[in-house]
C-alpha cells in the first residue's frame, strides 16, 4: 500500500480515474482535468476499475453510483478495501441525499451532480484547493 497521495497544484503527476458506464457524458469533466495537467483514465465497470486502479494508482477517483453491471457502492467498497487512502468523489445524474450520506459513510469524500455542468469546474477547483465538497451537500438539505 502507498501513503496518502497529495492532490495539490505542486504535485508532480496527478492522476484521476473516472468510473462510469457512460464515459461519453463525462467529456467536460475529462477536458477540465486534462486542461489542469491531470492524467485521466476511465473504466466502465468494477472489473475495469480495479485493473485501472492497480495500473494507474490514481490520487482521485470519480465514481458514478449507477453502473450498468453493478452498484457503484460495490465499486466504492472494493476501492476503499484495496486502497483506503484513495480519494473518491461520487458523480451522479440524480441527487438522493440518503444515498450520498451512505456513500460518504462508505468512504467517499464528496458528491457532484453531473447535470450541473456549469458548477463542475468550480466544484473540482474547490476540491483541488482542499475545500470539502460536503458543503454543497449541506446546503441541499
Amino acid at each position: 500500500m502507498t501513503g496518502k497521495k497529495a492532490v495539490s497544484p505542486g504535485s508532480e503527476v496527478k492522476k484521476v480515474l473516472l468510473i462510469d458506464d457512460e464515459i461519453e457524458s463525462l467529456r467536460e469533466i475529462i477536458r477540465f482535468f486534462e486542461n489542469n495537467n491531470w492524467k485521466v483514465s476511465t473504466a466502465i465497470d468494477e472489473k475495469e476499475a480495479i485493473l485501472e486502479l492497480e495500473r494507474v494508482d490514481p490520487s482521485l477517483v470519480l465514481l458514478d453510483l449507477v453502473l450498468e453491471k453493478e452498484s457503484g457502492f460495490e465499486v466504492l467498497t472494493q476501492i476503499k478495501k484495496m486502497h483506503p487512502e484513495t480519494r473518491v468523489i461520487i458523480l451522479s445524474k440524480y441527487f438522493d441525499y440518503e444515498l450520498v450520506k451512505q456513500a460518504m459513510k462508505a468512504g467517499a469524500i464528496g458528491f457532484v451532480q453531473k447535470g450541473e455542468s456549469n458548477r463542475l469546474p468550480s466544484a473540482f477547483r474547490s476540491f483541488l484547493r482542499g475545500q470539502p465538497l460536503e458543503k454543497s451537500l449541506q446546503q441541499r438539505q
